[in-house]
């Protein structure tokens, strides 16, 4: 079984830090949690990297999307736009196979 690498999905995962990062979240904040996933994803998906890792933090994300950003929000967008990279990742992957 070849590796999967998440290089798009890490670069990214990184330009949308660097953006939050230019509004300076305050502590405790939607943006300032949705931050620390964003940093384990960054993680995560340096190589070696394990797609059951990445799963998870994707997983995190996901929840943490579900029961705390408005759904109309740029933080939404920001979320859909990862995950929707991430499955392109996994199914190029599959593609390959």
């Amino acid at each position: 079984m070849r590796d999967i690498h998440f290089d798009s999905l890490r670069i990214m995962v990184i330009g949308h830090i660097k953006e939050i990062n230019t509004t300076d979240p305050k502590a405790q904040s939607t943006e300032w949690y949705f931050l620390k996933y964003l940093n384990r994803i960054v993680n995560k998906t340096i190589p070696p990297s394990r797609p059951g890792q990445v799963e998870g933090t994707i997983r995190s994300l996901v929840r943490f999307y579900c029961d705390n950003i408005d759904e109309k929000s740029e933080l939404a967008d920001r979320c859909i736009k990862i995950y929707i990279e991430y499955r392109r990742v996994l199914l190029e992957h599959q593609t390959k196979e």
